[in-house]
């Protein structure tokens, strides 16, 4: 047992991890008397952790707590034992759209832009709710998610679409802990332009999201990540030492880690060309491949406005497609393209799948 709390105990399955600020990450079965609930992600923070870890963790709770939108996970409480602190989320089983690009990956074969398209409404439903939340007196909490990546980005066993992970969001809740300057949050892999030093001259905003799912989406469609092109690494490297792009991100870290710095990705960040998405799409179909253009642009004034207008242009696409394309369908082509990748004898797999499997049903698990 890990914790109980008001007549429910809390019982540890397996680790899934730890979070940005010093938490780990369980999956448990819950349990009042004789009857079980659905799984839960819970977060421990020790005691002994620093004093703005348990700040931050406490900020994230509050903000799950307002929360209430059916593409977001569910808070359901904070607790606190012996200067321990847990938080109790709704577990997200499902396939990631990380694990859905390494399936694409390994039979050989891209996924669908239906499937692409139906991913990129949902979550950008998601957003326009979160961009737009306010406070009890009406006033923007200027929400920000910062970590839009394929791992946050998830089709559920029943096909619905989840966006997780809030642990590196942006709000204006009042007394929240000013962010630390110097520290790029949730993936940089993902990260908009302006979130990487000081590749922009200006701040962080909404529509820093929807770059970071532009990315998400060009990897589901194409197979590839737009800093980490061959064109885009020899454009980055052909920019002078002290390119304004990359100046003064020395010392700047990541929040997740990874393989290149945060001065290396402000770079390419810097360096990327209109030309290199359109070489990259060129095989996606053309009103698909002019909303990637739009999202894709290194200055935010030039993306979609807001993410319920990305929405829009979105929705309107799967429209001119002619044919229905929902959460059954999106479901059995995952399901399908992990078949074949199981068949293709390859043993590439992420980190993920066997925790997201950790809650599949029966029923798919053998499909």
């Amino acid at each position: 047992m890990l914790f109980s709390q008001g007549g429910t105990e809390y019982t540890r399955l397996q680790k899934l991890g730890e979070g940005p600020r010093e938490e780990k990450l369980y999956l448990c079965r819950p349990r009042t008397g004789e009857t079980e609930g659905a799984l839960v992600e819970v977060a421990v923070l020790d005691r002994q952790a620093r004093w703005k870890s348990h700040q931050r963790f406490k900020e994230a709770a509050r903000l799950g707590a307002l929360l209430s939108h059916p593409s977001i996970p569910r808070v359901h409480g904070q607790y606190k034992h012996r200067g321990t602190r847990y938080l109790v989320t709704d577990y997200v089983s499902g396939i990631s759209m990380n694990m859905a690009s390494n399936y694409a990956c390994m039979r050989d074969r891209r996924l669908s832009e239906d499937l692409a398209l139906y991913v990129g409404s949902a979550v950008a439903g998601a957003l326009s709710y979160l961009h737009g939340l306010t406070d009890a007196t009406g006033h923007s909490l200027g929400l920000i998610h910062r970590d839009i990546n394929p791992y946050t980005v998830i089709l559920r066993h029943d096909g619905a679409v989840m966006l997780a992970n809030f642990t590196s969001a942006f709000s204006r809740l009042p007394g929240r802990e000013p962010t630390t300057t110097g520290v790029v949050r949730g993936e940089l892999d993902f990260a908009a332009p302006e979130r990487l030093g000081r590749v922009l001259e200006v701040g962080v905003e909404a529509r820093s999201d929807l770059f970071s799912l532009g990315l998400v989406l060009l990897e589901l469609l194409t197979g590839e990540h737009l800093y980490f092109t061959d064109e885009v690494e020899r454009a980055a490297a052909r920019l002078p030492k002290d390119h304004p792009g990359s100046e003064g991100c020395e010392e700047w870290l990541s929040e997740s880690g990874g393989w290149a710095s945060v001065e290396e990705m402000a770079r390419r960040a810097a360096a990327f060309r209109p030309e290199h998405v359109e070489h990259l799409t060129r095989d996606v179909s053309g009103p698909v491949r002019f909303v990637l253009h739009q999202l894709l642009r290194r200055h935010p004034a030039e993306r979609p406005a807001t993410a319920a207008a990305l929405k829009a242009d979105l929705d309107a696409c799967r429209m001119a497609r002619g044919k229905p394309y929902g959460a059954r369908e999106a479901l059995e082509e995952l399901l399908e393209a992990r078949s074949d990748a199981e068949k293709s004898g390859s043993d590439l797999l992420a980190s993920d799948e066997a925790e997201r499997r950790a809650g599949e049903p029966h029923s798919l698990a053998t499909h």
